[in-house]
């Protein structure tokens, strides 16, 4: 009978070592990078899209739908729209001209500058706004945050195939990760504006993700140089100090490293450190050096889910700030503290060179009455249905309750060409609730109203605005109090 060749235990225990001490830096290589991927994708995504929607959140719809109407104008005027594609081109740059003057219009510049600001906060790429069109497959650039010589100008248009944008019009645009030749990495999301019930387009959020995807594969890469020396020295030490007590020692090892990457990634393992060897020999070094790599692992785990769980608390608490900030807890319309920000972005308007707003007063009148006569819930009856009619007549301005029983409008666009007759329908209104028999007393409300517009010629701030208003509320209540003695 021939022999067979013969191959010693050693030879095959190492090299059965050597198999076992490469898959096991392999799955942990994987493992760690799956891990480090999952992390840092699921992290930028949120933020993109929770950026989208904190900044949506600031928007002006009036601001949005008064610069989308113009693009569109444009737009809509053009016999031959030129896409994105042919960007530089003859034909490209004679499209684009006829946009020039969007760029000088405040309110462009209104926007432009305002998503800079939140790209400064923030610390993304770019932050823009586009009019997404399914019926023509086309997204048209109505602003654009990047600096001037990467941004897209208004009136650019990209083809739907070219993008990230959805089939539906009105949706989220979800974060999407793309690695481009031009851009590299980047997480971009979108979420819808509106005006009113109207669908006015995408504001769009691009993060740049090449510095943490070099981090993460310079740690990979340092990771796999590791393993790969500590395999080395096992290999070394298990050659040296071989016996038959390593056998049960390394299957417990082999099944603890192939069972590894079964458990949740995105927790602390302990696998190795609850193994118990005590073989004293290469088979502890193993286990010594595999614990040490549990332990590195998972401490970069922690440092991914500490910064995880910053930004979630972090948003969290910003978003609680911004609602329990703004909201007038009676009425449910913006209360004081959200008419002191209106009034310093009116201010940074006037700077900008934009005058033309109005504030107009509301007061209701009688309420110490009311109360003291009904009871107080009865008096915050009649302050909610004041609000309910201020809100009516001026629904396309935005209404603060700034006191007890006031309410100031900010008066812009169609409301402040046409406040004379807003005044009348208002009257009207409460004149209609005084003569319903069916009403109870605190629903036949009362309140008087006055306005007043910025003139340049004598207005310097929205304060002296404010004055003339109120003093022409006063007014009025005066008068009113006149003609019911008569």
């Amino acid at each position: 009978m021939k022999k067979g060749h013969f191959l010693s235990l050693r030879v095959k225990l190492s090299i059965g070592i050597i198999l076992i001490c490469f898959l096991i830096g392999l799955l942990a290589i994987l493992a760690v990078r799956k891990i480090a991927t999952d992390i840092i994708d699921k992290e930028y995504s949120d933020k993109a899209e929770q950026i989208a929607q904190a900044v949506v959140s600031t928007l002006d719809p009036e601001d949005v739908y008064e610069l989308t109407n113009a693009v569109m104008d444009i737009y809509n005027g053009i016999d031959e729209v030129v896409p994105s594609s042919e960007w530089g081109s003859d034909a490209w740059n004679a499209y684009m001209a006829n946009y020039e003057s969007i760029q000088e219009l405040p309110v462009f510049i209104k926007l432009r500058d305002h998503f800079r600001v939140y790209q400064d906060i923030f610390n993304v790429d770019c932050i823009y706004f586009v009019n997404h069109m399914k019926s023509i497959m086309q997204a048209v650039y109505i602003v654009d945050g990047a600096p001037d010589e990467d941004a897209c100008p208004p009136g650019c248009v990209d083809a739907f195939e070219d993008g990230i944008w959805p089939e539906e019009t009105d949706i989220v645009i979800p974060a999407t990760i793309t690695n481009e030749d031009v851009y590299g990495w980047l997480v971009t999301a979108g979420y819808v504006v509106k005006h009113g019930d109207d669908f006015l387009g995408h504001l769009c959020v691009d993060i740049s993700m090449n510095d943490i995807k070099a981090k993460g594969q310079n740690y990979v890469v340092t990771v796999t140089l590791v393993m790969i020396g500590m395999t080395i020295v096992v290999i070394i030490l298990s050659l040296m100090y071989f016996n038959r007590s390593v056998i049960r020692p390394v299957r417990m090892l082999s099944d603890t490293a192939r069972n590894y990457c079964s458990e949740n990634n995105d927790v602390e393992h302990h696998a190795f450190e609850e193994l118990q060897i005590s073989s004293n020999d290469e088979i502890s070094e193993l286990l010594s050096s595999m614990k040490q790599m549990e332990s590195d692992m998972n401490t970069n785990i922690n440092s991914l889910i500490d910064t995880k769980v910053a930004l979630r608390e972090s948003m969290e608490k910003a978003n609680t700030m911004q609602a329990l900030a703004v909201k007038d807890a009676l009425t449910g319309v913006r209360n004081k503290t959200a008419y002191d920000y209106e009034v310093e972005k009116l201010e940074a308007d006037l700077a900008d060179g934009f005058n033309e707003f109005g504030l107009a007063m509301v007061d209701l009148n009688f309420l110490k009455r009311t109360n003291d006569t009904y009871g107080h819930e009865k008096g915050n009856i009649s302050i909610r249905r004041l609000c309910m009619i201020v809100c009516e007549v001026f629904e396309h301005s935005p209404v603060f309750r700034i006191g007890g029983d006031e309410f100031v409008v900010v008066l812009k666009n169609w409301d402040y060409r046409n406040i004379d007759q807003l005044l009348e329908d208002f009257n009207s209104h409460l004149a209609k609730l005084q003569s319903d028999t069916t009403l109870q007393p605190w629903e036949q409300i009362s309140a008087a109203i006055g306005y007043s517009k910025f003139d340049k010629t004598v207005d310097k701030t929205v304060e002296d605005v404010f004055k003339k208003a109120d003093k022409a509320m006063y007014d009025r209540k005066v008068a009113m109090k006149a003609e019911r003695k008569d």
